[in-house]
């Protein structure tokens, strides 16, 4: 009789130590207890600091801006042709020999005494009408320069987004560690208690292996998904265009579920995307382009100006006469064969025209989907937040409920295990669904406004 009571108190000890531990664990979840009592490691990144970095330092932005200065030195070279082409230059000959057929040397050649001549001289030619090429072929560059502005625009935006993306995914990365942790500390517990109870054959072994095989899981998916956040901030250091530390602070960002617009205006928005405009940009700058090559098969009216001095050396004379000159025409000249060069040149342009007119279509198209896709998956995530908030709820009270049957004796440890595995998928679930419902939200801002709302977004600090 009193070993029974000493186990059975034993038992109701044991049981009270367990159900305090299955308390501490509610009391952390609460926002007091929250990441801020978690050991923090790396150095602070907030949300902004990570969008401008990117900005600054991917190779895509440095891309897109030297590709803007060879541009702008393009149109330069386009609009040169409207100025004067001005080239200077000096000859000079001497010579022994001139021909004499009554000599029989060879060649018929008769040496005489060196004779020596200069001349230099400047020409200067300026295209007075050409029926169009050059104003074609400059509006052609000027629009490819204004394409290169627009392409900035549209990489700003989509590192912007790769940005925030990434930010946003370490963010819940970081999220499902702090879960992971916590159900190993609760499962680690939890088996210990029940190890202790076995020992005491208060519990059977399968209850006991039952909680060890759970506890493995929490270790396993603990080791995952710290994997899987130290993976995100390598992502992250990537989408910044840096080689960066592998572990950082990250920034909260509010994750509240907001209106979403029509889908119509939406898509009247991503008429404007950067994206969009760049390629209307290359189309027009390709159906310039293709006007100024058929401008070649017409006339080039040029004027031409040059003067210089001449002058002759001969060693036998003292004197040396000296003279200069200089002359002015006009040039009218069309060409009539060009070994099909020109006719090649035109079917090239019109070729580059037809490819960027699909180009632009298919941007076009894309941009449709990518919206419909984000606007969609909006829609889903926040529905999934919803049925993911009463999930952890029932989740929580079905927990409490275990642990009252428990206490009771009316249940057992495999009870409160199994509600524990079922909070901890339910609160994963919901996580996931947040973090994937901020992604979805800024991809629909990218696609449906090209990212000019992104940089700095209120709801987002």
């Amino acid at each position: 009789m009193t070993s029974l009571r000493f186990q059975l108190m034993a038992c109701v000890s044991v049981t009270c130590v367990m159900l305090g531990a299955i308390e501490l664990r509610d009391s952390m979840a609460q926002p007091g207890h929250d990441q801020a009592s978690l050991p923090m490691q790396g150095s602070f990144l907030s949300f902004q600091q990570a969008v401008d970095t990117g900005l600054k330092n991917h190779p895509f932005m440095q891309e897109g801006n030297a590709n803007l200065k060879a541009n702008e030195a393009r149109t330069a070279q386009a609009r040169s042709l409207y100025y004067p082409q001005v080239s200077a230059n000096f000859d000079s000959a001497a010579g022994a020999g001139r021909i004499n057929p009554r000599f029989v040397t060879p060649a018929g050649g008769l040496l005489q005494q060196n004779l020596s001549s200069y001349a230099g001289g400047v020409l200067a030619t300026q295209r007075v009408y050409d029926f169009g090429f050059t104003q074609n072929l400059v509006e052609s560059n000027q629009l490819q320069q204004r394409a290169s502005e627009q392409d900035i625009n549209a990489r700003r935006a989509l590192v912007t987004l790769s940005v925030q993306r990434s930010y946003l995914n370490s963010l819940k990365r970081r999220k499902l560690v702090q879960i992971a942790e916590e159900t190993v500390r609760e499962r680690g517990v939890i088996t210990g208690q029940i190890e202790i109870l076995y020992r005491q054959q208060l519990k059977s072994k399968l209850d006991f292996d039952l909680a060890r095989v759970e506890l493995v899981n929490a270790q396993s998916l603990l080791v995952k998904t710290r994997n899987d956040a130290k993976a995100s901030f390598a992502d992250l250091n990537r989408a910044m265009g840096i080689a960066g530390p592998e572990d950082y602070v990250l920034e909260d960002i509010s994750v509240d579920v907001r209106p979403v617009r029509a889908l119509p205006d939406l898509l009247s928005d991503s008429q404007s995307h950067p994206e969009l405009q760049r390629a209307k940009e290359q189309t027009a700058s390709a159906e310039a382009k293709t006007r100024a090559m058929k401008r070649q098969y017409l006339p080039t009216v040029s004027a031409i100006a040059s003067g210089g001095s001449y002058d002759t050396f001969d060693s036998s004379r003292t004197d040396v006469p000296t003279g200069g000159w200089w002359a002015a025409g006009a040039l009218v000249s069309m060409p009539l064969f060009t070994g099909f060069m020109i006719e090649n040149q035109v079917r090239e342009a019109s070729a580059q025209q037809a490819a960027a007119q699909a180009a632009s279509l298919n941007v076009e198209q894309a941009l449709t989907q990518q919206v419909t896709n984000a606007y969609l998956d909006t829609v889903t995530f926040a529905q999934h937040i919803k049925l993911g908030e009463e999930q952890v709820k029932t989740s929580q009270e079905a927990l409490q409920l275990a642990k009252q049957r428990y206490k009771l004796g009316l249940g057992t440890i495999v009870e409160v295990t199994q509600s524990e595995v079922a909070l901890t998928a339910a609160e994963t679930r919901l996580a996931e669904a947040q973090y994937d419902y901020k992604i979805a939200e800024v991809t629909l801002a990218y696609a449906s406004t090209g990212g000019i709302q992104l940089a700095v977004d209120p709801t987002m600090r």
